[in-house]
């Protein structure tokens, strides 16, 4: 989540690509660590499985979504998103 604002502010791009890159970013290791938890059988398959194709079958919708966003209000959407993680990670929520 450090990525996006990194590369808004001091790479200065937008949002959009932004958001892209650091999911490509993020890829490498979220493989990792997915292969280190399942070596160690703390994955619930049963869970994973139906969210991942969820979030497949979801990425051409969310990808038009973010195009057809303006700028701003997805800056501010995000940001928003930031918020309430940090809130929740607070309480425990």
């Amino acid at each position: 989540m450090v990525a996006t604002p990194v590369l808004t502010s001091i790479f200065g791009t937008t949002q959009v690509v932004a958001q892209g890159l650091s999911l490509a970013l993020a890829l490498p290791s979220t493989g990792v660590t997915l292969v280190t938890y399942a070596w160690h059988h703390e994955v619930d398959w049963m869970i994973g499985i139906p969210l991942a194709v969820g979030g497949l079958l979801s990425i051409s919708w969310g990808v038009k979504v973010a195009h057809a966003l303006p700028e701003r209000l997805l800056r501010g959407l995000f940001c928003g998103f930031l918020v309430v993680c940090a809130v929740m990670l607070t309480f425990k929520v």
